[in-house]
């Protein structure tokens, strides 16, 4: 039994009744938590300052929402010297990070994991000042996260982002870059770059073999300008187990990663743009969350 929890959520965010997953949630809960409070978040950075300010009697954080969600609380926590154990219930859009904690994408189910499940340190990324669970990136990423329409998206979910995938692919662009990957200097032209910890974007896998959320490393994964054509069958879903060409994607694993572009790229975490180029990124602090599986 737990003596404190506290659940936190967007008043509005994602897919679903906020209320009506509040009061699911709460019931499961309660059965195992002496004291259990609910705060909303008001507006974006809200629930990262109520992590920061977290009381350190709180022995369970409960998240519920989707990734942005878990990115900002995850950015209050990283201030903290002894976070508590976090559980997520996933109700955004996409739920990539939940995806690879193999967390259930119910409600209910996923309450149930968070006071029943395998408490489990899990990898996250550090970029410049912020920290990330799923991953950073540049370029087409961006662009498509800035191309979805919000009505497509609270109409069709996650086939919003794959409607925009496509539509900005055909529409993309490229920039110069120089990454150092783990003092492994590289420099030319891409269409996208991003660093992943997880092994979902827009709820389709990545195409790495042997993605781990506990393996101590980030997978880097850049599109050069001629790749492009790679990148639509890879989100189509045709070419999930071909690893491609180096002359057109790398992948590689690091631990640091240095990325520099000429001309100033605006940068995605986790679904949400608060930086741009130049970045340090960095395998960051473990968390302790509660999954639905003895290894990930």
């Amino acid at each position: 039994m737990l003596k404190k929890a506290l659940l936190l959520c967007n008043d509005k965010a994602g897919q679903g009744d906020v209320q009506k997953n509040i009061g699911i949630v709460a019931g499961i809960l309660t059965e195992k938590v002496d004291d259990l409070t609910i705060r909303k978040g008001k507006k974006k950075g809200d629930l990262e300052e109520m992590c920061r300010k977290l009381d350190s009697e709180i022995e369970l954080l409960i998240i519920m929402g989707g990734d942005g969600t878990v990115h900002e609380c995850v950015n209050g926590l990283n201030e903290l010297t002894a976070p508590p154990l976090i559980a997520i219930i996933p109700t955004g859009t996409c739920n990539d990070f939940a995806r690879a904690l193999n967390l259930p994408l119910t409600v209910a189910e996923a309450a149930i994991v968070a006071i029943n499940g395998q408490k489990q340190k899990i990898d996250t990324g550090r970029v410049n000042d912020r920290t990330f669970t799923n991953f950073a990136g540049t370029g087409l990423i961006v662009d498509t996260s800035e191309n979805i329409n919000e009505e497509t998206k609270a109409l069709t979910g996650p086939l919003s982002y794959l409607i925009s995938a496509v539509k900005t692919a055909s529409d993309s662009r490229s920039f110069h870059y120089e990454i150092v990957i783990d003092g492994e200097t590289m420099n030319g032209e891409a269409v996208l770059i991003t660093v992943v910890n997880g092994r979902f974007i827009g709820t389709y896998e990545l195409p790495f073999h042997n993605l781990s959320v506990q393996d101590g490393h980030l997978n880097v994964f850049l599109v050069k300008e001629g790749g492009l054509a790679v990148f639509k069958e890879w989100i189509q879903r045709k070419a999930f187990d071909a690893l491609p060409d180096e002359t057109t994607v790398i992948a590689k694993t690091a631990k640091t990663i240095t990325l520099k572009t000429t001309e100033t790229e605006k940068v995605d975490t986790d679904g949400d743009v608060y930086l741009q180029t130049p970045v340090e990124i960095s395998i960051g602090r473990p968390f302790t969350f509660m999954t639905d599986a003895t290894s990930l």
